[in-house]
């Protein structure tokens, strides 16, 4: 039986927890909350009120239509791989016995590995004075990071580096699922095929969505490698919505930049609820 928290205990808690809410309260939340001045003006000095315009004018320019195109596809292309690998490298890692711990360990390195040094060991290898070109196109050395081989350069960084995180997590949820049930599918004659869509999927799937959700959140924080390895004005077809708000930040074009800020914080909350609700739909049908 579950023992209810009195009075005293309660505000214990809560003052233990107000330091960090107060920091979520003054560093993040009212500075996002006062952004949204920003986005109703035109500038920083006349501060003429224009209602929707900035928004308007996010929709209409370029620069913000391409980097929400780029991401979008970015994610599309990375969010499913960066689910798909690491559940295939988790199911061949839960039988692999003594040496599990060690292939998990290899896994999780690039979790340690600095961004620079990410970004530095890329651009030697792909750069136009990299080693690609000094192996093969020593006379017309080409810059790889500048051709439409970028995105797929970008999402193996992607990959590279998170797939290792989302793989425990995968074995993790793989260990939950009871043994019986596996016994009970070898005695009625199930295949493996079987075994994986009526057991292995179905009971994994909370750590499925935990997954996405993560892959989703990885996939805007892997600006800053992107940032760190192409520039900031890369080629056009990995040009992110980051791009674009860090170049408007640094125009000091702060209307934009909080417009763009709002449109994508809806957009996350918007995907975030609907993933939650196909969870909870999940797992009432498991009840």
């Amino acid at each position: 039986m579950t023992k209810r928290l009195n009075l005293k205990d309660e505000g214990i808690l809560l003052l233990l927890a107000l330091p960090g809410l107060v920091g979520l309260l003054v560093f993040y939340v009212a500075p996002f909350l006062l952004s949204f001045y920003y986005t109703l003006i035109d500038n920083n000095i006349t501060k003429n009120f224009v209602g929707l315009q900035n928004y308007i004018e996010l929709f209409t320019g370029g620069a913000f239509a391409l980097g929400l195109k780029n991401t979008g596809i970015f994610m599309a292309i990375c969010v499913p791989l960066n689910m798909a690998l690491p559940l295939g490298m988790a199911l061949l890692l839960h039988k692999a016995g003594k040496l599990k711990g060690l292939f998990a360990l290899i896994f999780l390195l690039p979790l340690v590995i600095p961004s620079g040094s990410v970004a530095h060991f890329w651009k030697s290898v792909f750069g136009i004075n990299g080693l690609i070109n000094g192996a093969f196109f020593p006379a017309s050395p080409v810059n790889w990071l500048d051709t439409e081989l970028s995105r797929t350069l970008i999402t193996l960084v992607f990959i590279w580096k998170s797939a290792g995180f989302n793989m425990i997590l995968f074995l993790a949820g793989l260990k939950a699922i009871p043994k019986e049930y596996y016994e009970c599918a070898d005695v009625e004659g199930a295949g493996a095929i079987s075994k994986f869509f009526r057991i292995t999927l179905v009971y994994i799937a909370p750590t499925a969505f935990l997954v996405f959700i993560m892959s989703i959140i990885n996939s805007f924080k892997s600006f800053k490698e992107i940032y760190l390895i192409c520039g900031a004005y890369p080629h056009q077809s990995i040009y992110m919505l980051q791009h674009y708000m860090n170049n408007q930040f640094a125009a000091i074009n702060y209307q934009k930049l909080s417009s763009a800020a709002y449109v994508l914080s809806v957009f996350i909350i918007v995907l975030v609820i609907i993933i939650y609700r196909l969870q909870n739909k999940h797992a009432e049908s498991l009840r």
